[in-house]
């Protein structure tokens, strides 16, 4: 099994620079209620009515729109109770941008990212796919990153997976081949779904640990070496455990996994004339 190492991706140039870029706002965690709600999916008596109002056999068209065709399209997807701006993933977003300058397009998925988890992981996992699914048929020269962080790493990893295997989004539809095709990279931070046996993992997590709400093993295989999987021992979301500290699920704000993963993502993307891992100080000083 290979288990990566933060910093693996890094350039000198690129680590010395960009620690000043990869900074955002820490979001407060009640860890007793976060995970209370994540065995909620499980526990439900019923459908939540999401799964039904996103249910792809009901509504066929997509619920979005096209978007910009630009040679990049990043899609965040937020952890619980995060802003659109201001989120852990925002950073990454920000030095994938700068290395690709007027090449990078993105948007944040428009679910609802709150405490019930089933149903917003149903819209979520909906809305990802036909995202996908559009821009593939309308941009044809078009390539995809995907990013998420906690509940946001489950709605795009359940997107990924086929629906027999999915906890949120069971109806929502499939990716079609050409947009799984498309998609460069993956990159997820506390994943409520993360299996420690599996290859792409990331960090000082224990591998005979899971998340709470593990995926089946393989269930990710066909984008395995597209993935990093970010996970920290103590996480109680990626790692579960009695541990109700929140504080390593928020350790990814400052332990080099927003700089690691965005360097990771870089090298995944089409090449450009100039070192994708260099950034300037103008670009430095306009990304913050």
């Amino acid at each position: 099994m290979t288990r990566h190492i933060i910093g693996r991706f890094l350039t000198m140039p690129l680590a010395a620079a960009a620690l000043l870029l990869l900074s955002s706002c820490v979001t407060e965690v009640d860890a007793s209620e976060t995970r209370a709600q994540f065995a909620a999916v499980t526990e439900a008596p019923g459908p939540a009515p999401a799964v039904d109002e996103y249910s792809v056999a009901a509504h066929p068209e997509p619920f979005v729109e096209p978007v910009d065709c630009l040679p990049h399209l990043v899609i965040t997807n937020r952890g619980s109770g995060e802003p659109t701006k201001g989120q852990l993933l925002s950073p990454v977003v920000r030095a994938i941008s700068q290395s690709r300058p007027d090449q990078v397009f993105h948007i944040d998925n428009d679910y609802p990212a709150d405490d019930d988890i089933q149903a917003g992981a149903s819209a979520g996992v909906r809305l990802l796919i036909d995202t996908l699914n559009v821009q593939a048929e309308n941009c044809p020269e078009q390539r995809f990153v995907v990013l998420g962080y906690s509940q946001g790493s489950l709605v795009a990893g359940d997107a990924l997976a086929a629906p027999a295997d999915r906890l949120g989004g069971a109806h929502a539809g499939e990716l079609s081949p050409d947009a799984a095709d498309r998609i460069l990279s993956i990159v997820l931070y506390a994943n409520p779904r993360f299996v420690g046996a599996e290859p792409f993992g990331v960090g000082t997590f224990d591998p005979e640990l899971d998340g709470v709400l593990p995926r089946p093993l393989g269930s990710l295989s066909t984008f395995a070496e597209r993935i990093r999987d970010y996970c920290e021992a103590g996480d109680f979301v990626c790692q579960s455990s009695t541990s109700l500290d929140p504080e390593q699920h928020l350790a990814y704000f400052s332990n080099g996994a927003q700089l690691d993963g965005a360097a990771f993502v870089i090298t995944t993307l089409d090449p450009i004339d100039e070192p994708a891992a260099e950034l300037s100080d103008a670009a430095l000083e306009n990304a913050r």
